[in-house]
């Protein structure tokens, strides 16, 4: 027997996602899950707290010499955290 109104079920739990505006805080909670692997393991131990809010990343960094060099580098964070999730979610980086 062929169904003809056949959907997938990846395409209905996106549908009802947007539909109910989830889909943006899943994508951050996306991005702060990735942190170890987009920085490394020795950055993500020092991060003692990291959470988004309206697309900006927040994080707090227990060594002051890791959190000068990361100030630094806040761009190359925005990007690939961006690219590794696959959309444009973070447009800032404040780090505490």
């Amino acid at each position: 027997m062929e169904r003809k109104n056949a959907v997938h079920i990846k395409s209905i739990i996106h549908d009802i996602l947007k539909k109910e505006s989830l889909d943006h805080k899943m994508l951050e909670n996306r991005v702060v899950r990735s942190w170890e692997k987009v920085i490394g393991k020795t950055v993500a131990r020092a991060t003692t707290n990291i959470y988004m809010y309206r697309g900006t990343l927040y994080l707090s960094i227990n060594s002051s010499v890791m959190r000068n060099e990361l100030l630094m580098l806040k761009d190359k964070i925005m990007h690939a955290l961006n690219e590794e999730v696959g959309h444009k979610v973070v447009t800032a980086v404040v780090i505490r």
